[in-house]
């Protein structure tokens, strides 16, 4: 790994953010307890450097460079880190009923979106189901997923390009294309249409 590259490893990552909030709280109590003006400006302006990297790392690194099987939204990946740095699995498989789930997965499917969607439709401790919904979104610019489960993945409607990083052509995939995606196999998405929405079915397993 070069010096400037980025990082993707979670336990580096983790750590970086709690560097933040640490210097975040160290800046703060600086500041009111310091008696010169001007160190208290300096102290102010790096607590509120330090605040707004570890606000960052929480709502978008965790979500986007660090892969949990907690749900789709925000704030679950702040709650996962929680757990994941005391050592306890959180898991969101939905409570067994005898009644019947039914959906569509074409059912309100928006024209065009800020944020890629992802739900879950079936979670259990060991298998993971997700719609994901794309509007010509991708994958943050050089980020590879690394993934620690195997996924297998297949286009319901629309079209979209997948790119590994082993292989120079992107996968290019239309309805009906599914692919496996083995763990660890670094992966992202390089295209996806704009004429219409995307639609993914995503199993993610051990």
């Amino acid at each position: 790994m070069h010096l400037f590259d980025d990082i993707k490893s979670p336990l580096l990552l983790y750590l970086k953010g709690g560097l933040f909030l640490l210097l975040a709280v160290m800046a703060g109590t600086l500041t009111i307890y310091d008696d010169n003006r001007w160190r208290e400006i300096v102290f102010l302006a790096v607590c509120v450097w330090a605040s707004c990297r570890f606000y960052y790392f929480l709502f978008y690194v965790l979500d986007h460079y660090v892969k949990h099987s907690v749900g789709d939204d925000k704030n679950a990946s702040v709650f996962a880190m929680i757990l994941k740095l005391c050592g306890k699995q959180r898991t969101t498989s939905p409570p067994v009923s005898s009644a019947p789930s039914i959906g569509n997965l074409f059912a309100d499917l928006p024209d065009s979106l800020s944020e890629e969607l992802i739900e879950n439709l079936a979670v259990s401790k060991n298998t993971r189901i997700e719609r994901i919904v794309s509007t010509g979104h991708t994958s943050p610019p050089e980020l590879w997923y690394d993934q620690t489960e195997h996924e297998w993945v297949v286009v319901l409607r629309g079209e979209a390009e997948l790119k590994f990083e082993d292989h120079a052509e992107c996968q290019h995939l239309r309805s009906g294309d599914y692919v496996l995606i083995p763990a660890h196999r670094k992966h992202r998405v390089a295209w996806t249409s704009t004429d219409e929405p995307t639609v993914w079915l995503a199993v993610f397993f051990d």
